[in-house]
């Protein structure tokens, strides 16, 4: 059997020279692309960490504040309400000096000057506990909850976990194209070629002869 390789083997001889220099190029155009992709993942770990810095240090100043805002009211308006209660206290003991007083002089009078003073006083409280009242009230509405701080929080969170979403599925996609599946080319040009020059009746033969020496 006669086979022609005079052309085709020349050519497939020079293509396959001139793509062994391709083939190193390949090499270092993949190790480049490496290269970007770990550039890549390390700008999306800092991008992640500033960000987390970031909303970490609102979200704790937030959180601060909403107690340091409330903290000096709450501690007035309990020293207030001591005082208030200290109040009734020694109002209540006017009142019952008054009493005994009266049980003994029957004075209407004496009793009715202690009464208006008793309840001259006793105004005096109601006014303090409204203005209490009144100061707890910013404390129990605040413009930011501690519950809608955590929301806010979570919220930049969530957005910023879209951006970085974003950022890892382009880190897939430059690993995807580094991991093509496809044959290379070249391996497809050889096959070619050994079909062409008419080999594969010669490797029929070979796998022929393999089995009978079995």
């Amino acid at each position: 059997m006669k086979f022609d390789a005079s052309f085709d083997e020349r050519q497939w001889l020079q293509n396959l020279s001139t793509k062994s220099g391709f083939m190193g190029k390949n090499v270092k155009a993949t190790k480049a692309g490496l290269k970007d992709a770990h550039d890549m993942v390390e700008s999306l770990k800092e991008m992640i960490r500033a960000d987390l810095r970031a909303q970490r240090s609102g979200f704790e100043e937030a959180l601060a504040s909403r107690l340091d805002q409330a903290e000096d009211v709450i501690l007035q308006s309990a020293k207030a309400k001591v005082a208030i209660i200290a109040g009734v206290g020694v109002m209540r003991k006017d009142l019952d000096r008054a009493q005994r007083k009266f049980a003994k002089s029957n004075d209407v009078e004496e009793l009715r000057t202690a009464l208006v003073a008793l309840s001259n006083s006793l105004a005096k409280l109601r006014s303090t506990n409204s203005e209490v009242v009144e100061s707890l009230s910013t404390v129990l509405n605040p413009t930011l909850s501690a519950v809608e701080v955590v929301e806010r929080f979570a919220s930049d969170l969530q957005r910023s976990a879209g951006t970085w979403e974003r950022h890892g599925r382009e880190i897939d996609d430059a690993i995807m194209e580094l991991s093509q599946e496809n044959q290379p080319a070249e391996m497809v040009e050889l096959e070619a070629y050994i079909e062409r020059q008419g080999y594969n009746a010669l490797l029929g033969e070979a796998h022929s002869s393999s089995n009978e020496s079995e």
